[in-house]
């Protein structure tokens, strides 16, 4: 891996770890013998603190050290197509929301193969559809009408 990659994984780890010993801390930990709900969570998430920050200094000391550039095209985007779902959805139905959102995904790429997109977003959209509509059977609407 590369400085920049790892000081980003670093950086996540350490920051999951965080996370993770602050939503547990209620929970009791016990001991090695009586070992409460907070014990395993609480090791993990120490060794994830560990691991992010050893990835972080190893990332430091790596040259040259420079960050990545945001892809902001892709970025902007995908960010469409997720709100664009979230408000398509309960509108329009499952299978339209989905059509939609893969359409407008595929803006973020700039080598997308238009002949291929549309063929990919109606079977996605229909075994979408057909998973969660039909065979799973969740309170969704699958169809605009």
């Amino acid at each position: 891996m590369d400085a920049a990659s790892d000081i980003l994984a670093g950086l996540l780890f350490a920051g999951l770890g965080l996370a993770a010993l602050f939503i547990g801390r209620t929970y009791p930990v016990g001991s090695s013998l009586d070992m409460g709900p907070g014990y395993l969570p609480r090791i993990v998430a120490g060794a994830l603190v560990i691991t992010g920050l050893v990835l972080t200094l190893r990332g430091m000391r790596q040259r040259p050290f420079r960050l990545p550039g945001l892809p902001l095209r892709a970025t902007g985007w995908i960010a469409a197509a997720i709100l664009l779902f979230a408000w398509l959805v309960e509108r329009t139905g499952l299978f339209v929301a989905c059509l939609t959102c893969i359409l407008v995904a595929a803006l973020g790429d700039p080598q997308t193969r238009w002949r291929e997109v549309p063929l990919v977003a109606v079977v996605f959209a229909g075994f979408c559809a057909l998973l969660f509509g039909y065979l799973l059977k969740l309170p969704i609407r699958v169809w605009p009408l």
